[in-house]
């Protein structure tokens, strides 16, 4: 059996890389290298920190970039996991002029929220990870073929 988490890493690190030698300019990658960097991102920072880590080292136009390649790969029931959860938690944030910083966010979340991203990175480590490693490693890099140049 494939350990797709592991297929995945290995190959969607390489793009996150290209990001980081590109001072973190999204503008500078395609949109398939975006997608790939931003679910990458998603999936290291879920199974270190959740779903909260993953947004507040991130943000919103990382989140996109992940949702985008999410509905892409057709994995529904990820993309409306994190969709949900997003609206019901992240959105009332948005113009929150209490933070300077999306590491403010914590510091706000009532035991609700905490409820409703506990279940969220729960059902991410129990299901939806494996799930999505394999769509997204098919995809990109079985289906599609994408690789990345370093500079």
């Amino acid at each position: 059996m494939e350990d797709y988490g592991r297929l995945w890493d290995d190959y969607a690190i390489k793009f996150n890389s290209k990001l980081v030698d590109l001072d973190g300019d999204w503008n500078q990658l395609d949109e398939d290298e975006q997608e790939i960097a931003a679910l990458w991102k998603l999936f290291v920072d879920i199974n270190n920190g959740g779903f909260i880590q993953f947004f507040c080292n991130w943000g919103f136009q990382c989140l996109c970039y992940a949702m985008r390649g999410l509905k892409r790969i057709e994995d529904i029931s990820l993309y409306d996991l994190l969709d949900n959860t997003y609206f019901d938690v992240l959105d009332k944030f948005k113009n929150d002029s209490r933070l300077e910083a999306y590491w403010d966010i914590p510091e706000y979340l009532t035991d609700e929220d905490e409820k409703i991203l506990n279940a969220l990175d729960t059902q991410f480590y129990e299901t939806e990870s494996e799930h999505f490693t394999k769509m997204a490693y098919e995809y990109y890099c079985k289906t599609l073929k994408k690789t990345v140049t370093l500079n």
